[in-house]
C-alpha cells in the first residue's frame, strides 16, 4: 500500500474537514429532535459512506453506533438499489436483524449526490419518543421477543424526492404514543443528513470527486497501517477472558457468560466469542452489529486513540460471533437489554488481555440504567413519554481512577447527560437531587469512579419502567486486589413510612402524584490493593467527599487523623 498522494497536509485537512462534515450532521440532527432526550444532546450518531459502504467518517461519540450503521446501508441496498434512488431521497430502517439495535434506535439514511448519481450516503441514528411496544419508549424490562420492544421498520422511504410519505408518517404515529414526537424526531435524521449533504457538496467543489476519492483511499490505508502498527504491539499469544451477567429479567436462576479468546499474531487479532451463552428468553441479547461496535470498542482501548475509525480500522477487525448466542441471537430475540452483554464483551477482552498488557489493565465499570415513564401531563388531556438514561461509571484503571460521575466512553460520555431544568419545563416532575455518592466507587490502589444519586418527584399518576441492565444485584468488580464498586438500585419514596426498593428490572409499575424514584448509578471497581493508595490521595479522597473517613480506615488503612 502506497500514499495516493504527495501532500500529507492537503490529507490531514481533507480528513478533519470530513470529520467536520458527520460532527455537524450529528449536531444538527439532534438540535432539530422533538425529544427533549435528544435534543439536549450535544450531537447524535452521524456518518459518511462511501458507494461501497466504506465508513468514511463519524461522530466522535457515535461509537455505540456506527457499527449498526454500517451493517445496514446494504440492507438499504437490498429494497431500494443505488440505481433507484434520486435526490431528496431518505430511507429509515430499525431491524435488529437487518442491522439494528432494538427497535426504538432508528437509522436513517441519505444519499448524497453529484452528477446525477449517488456518491456517498449519510446515515444518522438515535433513540426516538416511543414506537409502541409493552412499555413507553419501547423498552420494557420484561421482553421475550423484538415485538414487544416496538414496531419493526424494514428500509422504508421517509422522504421521496424531498416530499414526506404520507402513509409512512401515519403508520409511525399509528404506532406511538407521543404522535406528536414522532415524526419530528425520525425527521431530525433526515435533516442532519441535508446538513451533512451540503457541506459535501462544497468538498467535492473545492477538491474535485476523482482527486477526493484518492484522499479517502488514502486515509484508509493510513488508519489500517497504524492499526496493525498498535496491534503489532502487543505481545503474541492467545488469551482467555470471561465476565458473568447476573440476569436477564425473565428466567431466574440461569447463568450467563460472555467467553472470549483474543488471538494475536504479528499484525493481527481475532476475537472469538464462542464458549458464550446461548440467547436469552430475556432482552440482554446483543444484535450482531452492537456486538460489532463493542470489539471495536474494545480493540481502540489497546490503541493510540488517534486512529481515525473508518474503513481501514475495520479491515483488520476479526471477529466471530456464534450465531445463536448472546452476541449474535436468532430472530425474534429482545435486544433492548443489549448493553449488558456488550459491557461483558468489553470487560472479557480487558480481562483476557490485562496480563498481557498490565499497563492497560481496567476494573469493571458500572452499566447503563434507564427509566422511562408515560402519563397525562397536568392538563389531563395531552399524553407524555420520559426518557432518562444513566451511565455507570468507570473502574480504576492502571495509572488512573475511574472518572467520578462519567460515563464510560462507550457511551458517548457527557454527550448523554440532559439538562434537568429544560425535563422540568417539558414532563410534569420535579428532581429533588442530583450528586456523587460518596464510597461508591470501588476501593483500590486506583480508585473507581463514584456513582451518582438522582431523585426525581412526580406530580401526576404514571406508569414507569426501570431497566437495571446490570450490576445491580453483582456490583462492578474489583480487579487485582482491588474492592467492588456500589451496585445500582432503585427506591422509591426513600425516607418515607412507604419506602420501597424495585427489582432490577421491572416494567410497568403504577405510581402515584408525589411518589418519587431515587436512582443509584452505580460505581466503578478498584484497580489494586487499597493499602497500596496513596496516602495523599486517600486523604484528598476524604477531603473532597468521594471516600468517608470508616472506608478510609476499613479499605485504605489509614487513620484519616494521622499525619503520617
Amino acid at each position: 500500500m502506497v500514499d495516493r498522494t504527495d501532500d500529507p497536509v492537503l490529507v490531514e485537512v481533507v480528513r478533519n474537514a470530513l470529520a467536520m462534515v458527520a460532527e455537524e450532521g450529528g449536531i444538527a440532527a439532534a438540535r432539530s429532535a422533538s425529544s427533549p432526550f435528544v435534543s439536549q444532546a450535544s450531537a447524535i450518531a452521524c456518518a459518511l459512506f462511501d458507494t461501497q459502504g466504506r465508513l468514511v467518517a463519524q461522530t466522535a461519540g457515535g461509537m455505540l453506533h456506527v457499527s449498526a450503521l454500517q451493517v445496514m446501508l446494504p440492507e438499504i441496498w437490498k429494497c431500494h438499489p443505488p440505481e433507484t434512488l434520486r435526490e431528496g431521497d431518505a430511507i429509515i430502517l430499525n431491524d435488529p436483524f437487518r442491522g439494528g439495535i432494538h427497535p426504538t434506535d432508528v437509522g436513517a439514511f441519505r444519499p448524497i449526490f453529484h452528477d446525477g448519481k449517488p456518491v456517498y450516503y449519510c446515515g444518522a441514528m438515535m433513540i426516538v419518543s416511543d414506537l409502541g411496544g409493552l412499555s413507553a419508549g419501547g423498552l420494557p424490562a420484561n421482553a421475550t421477543e423484538t415485538f414487544h420492544e416496538g414496531i419493526i421498520l424494514p428500509p422504508l422511504k421517509f422522504f421521496s424526492g424531498g416530499a414526506r410519505v404520507a402513509e409512512v408518517e401515519s403508520l409511525l404515529q399509528a404506532n406511538s404514543r407521543t404522535p406528536q414526537r414522532i415524526v419530528g424526531d425520525i425527521e431530525a435524521l433526515v435533516i442532519g443528513g441535508n446538513i451533512a449533504a451540503a457541506r459535501m457538496a462544497v468538498l467535492i467543489e473545492r477538491y474535485g470527486m476523482a482527486r477526493l476519492d484518492a484522499i479517502i483511499d488514502d486515509l484508509f490505508d493510513h488508519a489500517e497501517r497504524m492499526t496493525r502498527h498498535g496491534i503489532a504491539a502487543i505481545p503474541d499469544g492467545v488469551y482467555h477472558g470471561a465476565y458473568a451477567i447476573e440476569e436477564d429479567g425473565v428466567e431466574t436462576g440461569r447463568d450467563f457468560r460472555v467467553e472470549v479468546t483474543v488471538t494475536v499474531a504479528g499484525d493481527a487479532c481475532r476475537f472469538d466469542f464462542t464458549g458464550t451463552s446461548p440467547q436469552a428468553r430475556g432482552a440482554i441479547n446483543s444484535s450482531y452489529s452492537q456486538s460489532l461496535s463493542g470489539a471495536v470498542f474494545a480493540l481502540r482501548c489497546y490503541l493510540d486513540p488517534e486512529i481515525p475509525l473508518n474503513e481501514g480500522f475495520y479491515r483488520c477487525l476479526d471477529v466471530e460471533l456464534p450465531l445463536g448466542t448472546l452476541v449474535n441471537p436468532r430472530h425474534p430475540a429482545a435486544c433492548n437489554l443489549r448493553m449488558a452483554t456488550v459491557q461483558a464483551m468489553i470487560d472479557a477482552i480487558s480481562r483476557a488481555l490485562s496480563g498481557a498488557y498490565p499497563h492497560h489493565a481496567a476494573a469493571a465499570a458500572g452499566l447503563v440504567s434507564t427509566v422511562t415513564a408515560h402519563g397525562k401531563q397536568l392538563d389531563g388531556a395531552t399524553s407524555w413519554s420520559f426518557l432518562d438514561v444513566f451511565f455507570g461509571i468507570g473502574g480504576g484503571r492502571a495509572g488512573a481512577d475511574g472518572a467520578d460521575g462519567s460515563p464510560f466512553i462507550i457511551y458517548g460520555a457527557s454527550n448523554y447527560d440532559r439538562n434537568i431544568e429544560s425535563y422540568e419545563l417539558e414532563f410534569p416532575m420535579v428532581y429533588q437531587e442530583y450528586r456523587l455518592l460518596p464510597d461508591s466507587g470501588g476501593p483500590g490502589c486506583w480508585r473507581g469512579g463514584c456513582g451518582l444519586v438522582k431523585t426525581v418527584e412526580f406530580q401526576v399518576d404514571a406508569e414507569i419502567t426501570v431497566r437495571g441492565t446490570d450490576r445491580y444485584i453483582v456490583p462492578p468488580q474489583g480487579a487485582d486486589g482491588g474492592l467492588p464498586g456500589k451496585p445500582g438500585a432503585w427506591v422509591l419514596n426513600q425516607g418515607r413510612p412507604d419506602e420501597a426498593h424495585l427489582p432490577p428490572k421491572k416494567t410497568n409499575h403504577h405510581i402515584r402524584a408525589g411518589d418519587t424514584l431515587t436512582m443509584v448509578v452505580a460505581g466503578g471497581g478498584g484497580l489494586g490493593d487499597p493499602r497500596e493508595r496513596e496516602r495523599d490521595l486517600v486523604r484528598r479522597d476524604v477531603d473532597e467527599g468521594y471516600v468517608s473517613a470508616a472506608s478510609a480506615r476499613d479499605d485504605y488503612g489509614l487513620d484519616i487523623g494521622a499525619t503520617a
